[in-house]
């Protein structure tokens, strides 16, 4: 949440996208968030200056808004379908010609004073009057606008319009720097309340109306909070404006009295309001040093307080509630030219006379890239699940070498079908319930052997091989030594790397179980990926009748050129009449099937008596759809081929398998695949060509010789804390603290101290142990439980005394929560939720100020930022944690105040059901610890010098454009959501089922069918379930299980969902959860089993190993 300052500065040139870029710049850390409004008129596309802007509107720091406004809504929505998709803020709005005047600013986001930067084509010159008042109106005090033109036109400008400017084909212009006809008409009508705290600049500000209108409360009655009597105050009945004041009271360091006495002042004026006000009442909160450049950490309490209040009672009572922080007594002056006017913009702070709104700007880059030079291990993982987009290539720590492992130099890995169900999020639980390879992508690969362990005899260090190994997308990896073997002279590494998942598949389906031989008819569905490859390679060698199905012409044709006898097309059902017309009715002895639905049938309806079944598709098998029995009379035999399971339930037979596979390599019976190589760096551009299903046999990607060669950006996750240092938290005996605890020792920290306020809990450090992920960690690490209350000053000072080492870190995490709505909230409440969050920040501040800290965290929430109704207190007091750490910072001090939303599985919320339910009615969902550790770990890293993150998943938030925190947040909130909701565009449930459908259509090859009916019926095969549920991420950023997509899903009801906002597959499991913690402890019991030799490490997976998706 960042200060940006209001209104352009200079400006050279006439190019659009320079302009922005120009804009965008500020003398601080952040760029600026601006809104760049174009009238595109009846343009098409590629014809706006928005098609030419795309550079900087998607660089890494640019947080601004663009808005293009078309005459008609189907321009707006062939802009919404062109641009929408690129990861930009971007606004369409359909505004007919005869309606753009200055009715449209009344409300939504083009509202007066908001647009920095606006673009006009020629076809709006000549402007009128009321033309050139509507732009002044919508330009910030100084806003530019830009007028592309032919050549030698002649305009004018209209008066107060000054020219930057003048270019050939544009001409820049200057709004002038205020709008006379707002500025000039003095205070906004109606009486007016004044009143603060002693100190404060109250009456000062009273002096500067000559008003008789204007009444000064005595700051004795609201420090005493007599407001008993308020409806006998002047003007009490007609009221329009209140203006509250803060000063700087050393004897309230953490604001819990202001903040208490304002509470009782907003009750009172609430209670006088409520269902009587018939105008609106401006409450303007005035602060002095709380924001920007934190002077007093004690003010910013107001502005956390306000922000819940105004989502409690604004509309019910009528009250426009304001935030305005000032630099100096000077800046006064700008507070009286805002009470004259309607910016819009709730949250404001003056600065020498300059100023600045905050606004939330979302981070990208969400971690430390490795250094040259090292020789640390690194592997591609899945912090992000659900796009191919969140794989993230991070150090980590490979198992230890044990007797029975071989550590390996990879060289190659390949890439498999599984690997994008694992990145998409796709695969069910059940698919891992008994999984070898666990959850992390790259199975297989090949590389060279480092080391061995004493008990490896078949291998020594240099030897080339070849591995599966889940998460071998690596420079590194620890294998188990029955799942390496010696790679085949006739094989480079290339080829190596993806031979062992296939023809393992193949091999065990078609020579293990049915016993493939001799003039046996076999038919291959989608032959021409790598186990179809793979299998008619085998069926060849030992002389069977091949028949086979493709996607497209393309692929039969290669087929037909490789041996096949009859290919059919397998987006079509007709395959199963071509087969049987080519076999004089006979049918097959075996089918390889990776087809789904109808296809399953007919295929064993093809099936000679005594035939083999093999099914290598998971669709119908995680969808648990019956078969038909009557068919089995032919005594057919059906199998569900599974190498991954296979690993772990027969691992000594899935070794031999793999033996006999690289046998056949070795005497030249089979040959490798054709592959298409990708360096590591492109991982994503060859997992989204494995994804669109044109390629043919198998991607690999190659390994670099060194890191610094590679072009990759590794994430630096190696353990960063000191080992000889001690490591303060308080709260770290609560649900998240548990986590932080286990976070804190896996990234280096040695020596705990824990304050734990209640010793009658008997909280030891063996039961830390067991209700942690710390009994999964083998360091040696040492706890200390001092019995202590942070919010007790002597207890704190006694404690930090009492360490053996050098402090360097503090965890604040201490809090409670104590809900009450605005109206009924007590005095006790306040004191209550402030003593362990803000006074024991304070203390923690104090007894270390003079300690060499490398770190200084304090757990605040969302709730400071955004609200929370209910909140106000916690709202308060979580603000005064950001306050001071942003003063902390000012000074040279470490100092994060890390805002995290509700956690779903620990923390004060999961055990508040309400509180689980609000949030996610406020468009802000509960996150996971995993989520909020991986982002802590980000500020940590890569934000040492920042003060403030705030870490949560914004999900259809609730900011319509005529809210005034839409100026701060607005940015955030998604394209397609956005032109939904704002702008009327045709995103409707039709809309959106014909798009659904006809990706259906082309995946399937089917054009018919309802579109309630299951997409099962369609025949889509596991690669197409799979490149479905990316398109519908993709395209409206919603998350469907592949489970859903096999079994219930229609286009109907999917397009429901994803256009009323319906909470999806991941959020209902949150609710599942939530409501039936039972089957949440059976589920887990289910998986909680021994792990294999050959399952992934329990250290691969902990802490941070699939944390979900970072927004801001």
């Amino acid at each position: 949440d960042v200060h940006v300052p209001i209104g352009p500065e200079g400006v050279a040139g006439d190019e659009p996208a320079a302009i922005i870029k120009s804009l965008q710049r500020t003398g601080r850390t952040e760029g600026r968030v601006i809104r760049v409004v174009e009238w595109a008129g009846c343009r098409a596309p590629d014809q706006t200056v928005l098609s030419r802007c795309m550079e900087p509107l998607e660089s890494s720091n640019c947080h601004t808004e663009y808005w293009l406004v078309a005459d008609h809504p189907e321009g707006a929505q062939a802009c919404f379908d062109r641009f929408h998709r690129l990861g930009a803020a971007l606004r369409f709005e359909p505004v007919a010609p005869e309606d753009q005047q200055m009715s449209m600013l009344e409300e939504g986001p083009l509202r007066p004073a908001t647009a920095e930067l606006q673009l006009l084509h020629s076809d709006r010159i000549p402007i009128d009057h009321a033309g050139w008042k509507l732009l002044c109106r919508l330009a910030v005090p100084g806003g530019l606008a830009v007028v592309l033109h032919e050549p030698g036109c002649d305009f004018r400008a209209d008066a107060g319009w000054s020219t930057v400017h003048a270019g050939t084909h544009a001409t820049v212009l200057r709004a002038p720097a205020t709008d006379g006809e707002d500025f000039d008409t003095g205070p906004i009508p109606g009486p007016r309340w004044v009143l603060g705290e002693t100190g404060s600049w109250a009456e000062s500000w009273a002096a500067r109306f000559d008003d008789a209108h204007v009444h000064c409360v005595p700051s004795e009655l609201f420090e005493a909070s007599q407001f008993e009597l308020l409806d006998e105050w002047p003007f009490a009945g007609e009221l329009r404006a209140v203006d509250f004041f803060c000063s700087r009271d050393p004897n309230d360091p953490t604001g819990e009295g202001v903040v208490t006495s304002f509470i009782a002042l907003v009750q009172a004026l609430v209670a006088r309001r409520l269902g009587s006000a018939a105008d609106p009442c401006r409450l303007t909160v005035v602060t002095h040093g709380a924001v920007l450049d934190v002077e007093d950490p004690r003010a910013q309490v107001l502005w956390g307080a306000v922000r819940s209040m105004a989502m409690e009672v604004a509309a019910d009572a009528a009250l426009d509630f304001r935030l305005v922080d000032l630099g100096s007594q000077e800046d006064l002056s700008v507070l009286e030219r805002l009470a004259c006017v309607d910016v819009r913009e709730s949250e404001l702070a003056v600065r020498d006379q300059c100023l600045w709104s905050p606004r939330v700007v979302s981070k990208d880059a969400l971690y430390v890239p490795l250094q040259t030079g090292g020789d640390a291990s690194y592997k591609l993982t899945v912090p992000n699940p659900g796009q191919l987009d969140g794989l993230q290539m991070k150090t980590y720590q490979p198992a230890e070498l044990d007797d029975d492992s071989v550590e390996i130099e990879v060289s190659a890995a390949a890439l498999n079908f599984r690997d994008i169900m694992v990145a998409l999020n796709m695969l069910p639980p059940a698919a891992y319930e008994q999984s070898a390879l666990g959850t992390e992508i790259g199975i297989e690969g090949s590389g060279t052997v480092r080391r061995v362990g004493s008990g490896v005899l078949q291998h020594r260090p240099g030897d080339e091989v070849v591995f599966t190994k889940g998460g071998c997308i690596a420079n590194r990896v620890v294998v188990h030594q029955h799942t390496v073997f010696r790679k085949p002279s006739c094989l480079n590494p290339i080829q190596g790397a993806s031979v062992l998942s296939v023809y393992t598949t193949a091999y065990y389906a078609l020579m293990h179980l049915a016993r493939l031989r001799k003039g046996q008819r076999v038919l291959i569905h989608s032959a021409m990926g790598g186990v179809g490859l793979a299998a008619i390679a085998l069926a060849k060698h030992v002389g069977a009748e091949i028949y086979a199905t493709a996607g497209n012409d393309e692929k039969r044709n290669k087929l037909r050129a490789l041996g096949v006898r009859e290919v059919f097309d397998s987006h079509s059902f007709d395959w199963y009449d071509g087969l049987m017309d080519c076999t004089r009715g006979e049918g097959i002895d075996v089918v390889l099937n990776s087809l789904s639905g109808r296809h399953v049938a007919l295929c064993l309806e093809a099936l000679r008596p005594g035939g083999w079944h093999c099914e290598i598709g998971k669709v119908d098998i995680f969808a648990d759809n019956a078969l038909n029995m009557f068919v089995f009379r032919k005594n057919l035999r059906f199998a569900a081929i599974d190498i991954d399971r296979l690993m772990l339930e027969d691992p000594r037979l899935t070794h031999e398998i793999c033996r006999a596979c690289l046998e056949l390599f070795e005497q030249g019976l089979v040959p490798p695949l054709p592959v298409t190589v990708f360096p590591y760096h492109k991982y994503a551009e060859a997992l989204r060509l494995m994804m669109s299903g044109q390629h043919q046999g198998k991607l690999v990607l190659e390994a670099p010789p060194r890191p610094s060669e590679s072009g990759l950006l590794i994430a630096d996750r190696q353990p960063y804390l000191d080992p000889d240092a001690t490591y303060l938290v308080t709260g770290g005996l609560g649900g998240i603290g548990l986590h932080v605890l286990s976070y804190l020792v896996v990234s280096g920290a040695r020596h705990l101290t824990l304050m734990d306020r209640d010793p009658q809990r008997r909280r030891s450090v063996e039961w830390i142990r067991k209700e942690s992920y710390l009994s999964l960690i083998d360091f040696d690490y040492k706890i200390e439980i001092v019995t202590a209350d942070v919010a007790c000053e002597e207890d704190v000072s006694r404690c930090i005394a009492g360490l053996s080492r050098p402090l360097k870190g503090v965890f604040h995490l201490a809090g409670v929560i104590d809900d009450h709505l605005l109206v009924d909230m007590p005095r006790e409440s306040v004191a209550t939720v402030f003593a362990p969050k803000a006074r024991g920040a304070l203390n923690l501040h104090r007894a270390t100020i003079d300690c060499p800290l490398d770190y200084f965290v304090m757990f605040s929430s969302v709730a400071s930022t955004f609200g929370n109704p209910a909140q106000a207190n916690y709202s308060a007091a979580s603000a005064f944690l950001d306050g001071l750490a942003a003063w902390r910072r000012c000074r040279g001090l470490p100092g994060l105040s890390f805002n995290t939303a509700a956690i779903k599985e620990a923390g004060m919320a999961a055990r508040n059901l309400h509180v689980l339910r609000m949030v996610q009615a406020s468009g802000m969902p509960p996150v996971s610890a995993r989520f909020c550790l991986y982002n802590l770990d980000y500020a940590m890293r890569a934000r040492p010098d920042h003060d403030h993150l705030i870490t949560a998943l914004f999900r259809n938030p609730p900011w319509p454009r005529t809210s005034p925190a839409y100026m701060r947040t607005g940015h955030l909130v998604n394209n397609a959501d956005a032109f939904r909701l704002d702008a009327g565009g045709q995103f409707t449930v039709d809309y959106v089922v014909e798009q659904i459908a006809a990706k259906v259509a082309e995946l399937s090859g089917h054009e018919d069918g309802s579109v309630e009916e299951p997409l099962s019926a369609f025949g889509l095969n596991s690669i197409s379930v799979a490149e479905l549920g990316a398109f519908i991420q993709s395209q409206y950023q919603f998350q469907v299980s592949a489970l859903e997509l096999m079994t219930t899903a229609t286009c109907l009801s999917l397009a429901e969902a994803i256009v009323t906002g319906k909470s999806n597959a991941a959020e209902k499991q949150v609710e599942d959860e939530v409501h039936n913690p039972e089957e949440a402890v059976r589920f887990n019991r289910t998986v909680a089993r021994q792990p294999s030799v050959f399952a992934a490490e329990p250290e691969d997976h902990f802490p941070l190993a699939t944390p979900e998706p970072v927004v801001s």
